[in-house]
């Protein structure tokens, strides 16, 4: 009759467990399971340790957990006992604790008597799936009543261990087996697989990370996005938490020998069942700890205290210096090629005394007409041949579209703040010598850093380590104290963007370079070491991101965005004189130039002057020379 459950529940392989008074059933039922072709292994009840139970782990669990199944023959003597604790299943030993919800128990027990103690009051059998069916062995059918509800007590009960309300364990009957291999099911063989973990207990670790985890200042009870997860997860799983802090209020690093601290140490140690914190998964880690599916991705940054902005150079600010320097190229470049056609142009030929004449064909006076172009200016002077207007019509247009880019930029650059950052990425901060840095210790950011073998990493970390000499809050895991660090200057913080955000939200005086290409902050939570609930626990989480509730609870449990007073001005921004400072600078140049101008104009001047009075004495000298010779 059991082959005929076995058959139903589609068990493949079979593990028989069996005491000394039932060894003649065991053997039987092994005879009958290898003509159908399932695989079973035979085991004495007094063989089954723990130990024998861990060789099963080798070939029935590895990276999913698979079911393992048990037929357990046994007299009425000694099957309670074995079911309340045939081996050690505590928290330490994570696989075989696994089996109170990964293993199948269908129990037959034979007995001889009718005054057999109710099962309803056993509450201390921990094992989710149990089923029993009772063999009478003793003479006269009379005997067999208890255990058979059918007509000519042709069959026997199916019944089930359920756990109720409130823990304790009590029996169903599911269904019948008739005598002749038939059944008749009310109900599931197991029906707690429905059920997730039947309101087991797992003891979950955690630490307040702003804002995935914070304590609500009225409630005293937790809050935020990952605690929302752990709500969500044990509603769907059917389970309940306990909440504890690590001893040392650590995240977790590990030491010279890979023995690591904090909640990460507490599942190495296999303390606790899960960490419900915003751990960002990483290799290192991964060697102590099983990470579902991520459930957010964080990105890195570094920030800094806003460095002051310098306005005497507005002026110039709105185009690239690279474009400036094309413009003064092309300036004498195109002059040269308007003299050039002015001078040398056939269109000219016939204009008398034409070199007499100020034009374009002079040098100076093409200058100046192009650069008034470039002023939207222009000059007296006018191409009149067909070469120079066409240069003329194709220089204006260049002017035209270079001073309206200019123009709008340099409104745009007067009513909004340029943000002038001393450098932009991880490779310019270890480059330079004014700022130091630090990150939070104890943290995933200083397992990254001092494992890596990249030489901007490497950098980074061996100046932490610098610094950390002189200053020991550089390596503080406190946030807050990292960033009173920032706001006091030449410090930046290196830290998860979110927390970033916040920050720059609370105070303006600072700000963010991104580091996206830094290191891939997948956050998730992780389990002990090769954890057979991984991938449970992975499956909800990817069902919950597809239903949108990640988005859900960011929106319910996410601090709102705070913009900065400057950045959120919608009225007209007044222009101060420092804004225009390089405009008074360009006019006291322009006057320095004019004045050395007129001393080069009185000098030449006074030069020309006296050559040409040299040159009239020196002339009459030597008429009079000539007239006393002769």
């Amino acid at each position: 009759m059991l082959i005929s459950v076995i058959i139903n529940l589609k068990w493949t392989s079979v593990r028989i467990i069996f005491d000394k008074g039932t060894e003649h059933e065991a053997v039987q039922l092994h005879e009958s399971l290898s003509k159908i072709g399932t695989f079973d292994v035979i085991y004495r009840m007094e063989e089954v340790t723990s130990s024998q139970i861990d060789l099963l782990a080798n070939t029935s669990f590895h990276d999913a957990p698979d079911i393992i199944t048990f037929v357990v023959l046994c007299r009425w003597e000694t099957s309670q006992q074995f079911l309340k604790q045939p081996f050690d299943f505590d928290r330490k030993n994570v696989w075989r604790n696994s089996l109170l919800q990964y293993s199948r128990w269908l129990v037959g027990i034979f007995h001889t008597s009718t005054d057999v103690v109710s099962w309803t009051i056993n509450t201390s059998i921990e094992f989710d799936n149990v089923a029993f069916m009772h063999y009478n062995v003793s003479a006269g059918s009379d005997q067999n009543q208890k255990y058979t509800q059918c007509r000519d007590n042709n069959c026997l009960s199916i019944e089930t261990l359920l756990w109720s309300e409130n823990r304790r364990r009590e029996l169903t009957t599911v269904g019948y087996v008739y005598f002749n291999g038939s059944l008749c099911l009310e109900n599931d063989i197991f029906p707690n697989l429905r059920f997730g973990f039947n309101q087991r207990t797992f003891l979950t670790s955690l630490l307040p990370w702003k804002p995935y985890i914070e304590i609500d200042e009225v409630t005293q009870d937790y809050k935020g996005m990952t605690i929302e997860l752990l709500k969500e997860l044990s509603h769907r799983l059917n389970f309940t938490y306990e909440l504890i802090h690590p001893p040392d209020g650590k995240w977790g690093v590990a030491s010279s020998d890979n023995i690591w601290n904090g909640m990460l140490g507490q599942l190495q140690r296999k303390e606790v069942d899960l960490v419900a914190a915003p751990l960002i998964i990483d290799a290192h880690r991964e060697t102590v700890a099983d990470f579902t599916q991520p459930y957010f991705h964080e990105k890195s940054g570094i920030i800094i205290k806003k460095p002051v902005q310098s306005h005497s150079t507005k002026l110039v600010d709105p185009l690239n210096p690279m474009v400036y320097l094309c413009v003064g190229i092309s300036l004498p470049v195109i002059t040269f090629l308007l003299f050039l056609f002015e001078k040398y142009n056939p269109f000219y030929r016939q204009v008398a005394g034409r070199m007499k004449i100020r034009g374009l064909h002079h040098f100076s006076d093409s200058f100046w007409y192009m650069y008034g172009a470039l002023l939207c200016q222009g000059g007296e002077h006018v191409a009149a041949s067909s070469a120079g207007r066409t240069l003329l019509s194709c220089w204006w247009i260049f002017c035209i579209i270079i001073v309206t880019t200019y123009s709008g930029n340099f409104v745009a650059f007067l009513t909004v703040t340029k943000e002038t950052l001393p450098f932009n990425d991880v490779e310019g901060l270890v480059a330079q010598n004014t700022y130091k840095w630090g990150t939070a210790g104890e943290t995933v950011f200083e397992t990254i850093l001092k494992n890596s073998e990249l030489p901007e990493r490497r950098k980074l970390w061996n100046g932490i380590l610098e610094f950390n000499q002189s200053d020991s809050s550089v390596l503080s895991s406190d946030p807050a104290e990292q960033i009173r660090k920032v706001r006091g200057g030449n410090y930046a913080f290196i830290g998860e963007r979110t927390y970033l955000d916040m920050a720059i939200g609370q105070s303006c005086d600072m700000s963010i370079i991104s580091t996206d290409d830094f290191h891939p902050l997948l956050i998730a939570l992780p389990l002990p070491n090769n954890s057979p609930f991984l991938k449970v626990f992975s499956d909800e989480i990817v069902a919950i991101i597809e239903t949108g509730l990640i988005q859900t609870w960011m929106l319910k449990t996410w601090p709102k965005p705070e913009h900065c007073e400057e950045t959120s001005i919608t009225d007209a921004k007044s222009i101060s004189v420092s804004d225009f400072q390089f405009a008074f600078y360009l006019t006291g140049i322009g006057v320095m130039l004019a004045v050395l101008s007129l001393i080069y104009e009185y000098i030449e001047r006074k030069c020309y002057h006296w050559v040409v009075t040299h040159g009239r004495r020196q002339k009459e000298q030597k008429k009079i020379t000539t007239f006393k010779e002769i």
